[in-house]
């Protein structure tokens, strides 16, 4: 296998290792543009605001 399609793979590996993590609420979902999360889990933690403009 060449380096290429091993990156390739690997990365998609982790794309849909991730969302089974967020599907599980293992992980908690972000914003693909800024990756911040949508809503607080505690006070004072920034949140995304991409969407507001």
């Amino acid at each position: 296998m060449s380096a290429p399609f091993l990156i390739a793979y690997a990365f998609l590996w982790a794309t849909l290792m991730r969302a089974l993590l967020v599907k599980a609420r293992v992980l908690p979902p972000t914003c693909a543009r800024c990756g911040r999360l949508f809503e607080r889990r505690a006070l004072g933690q920034p949140v995304c605001n991409c969407h507001d403009h």
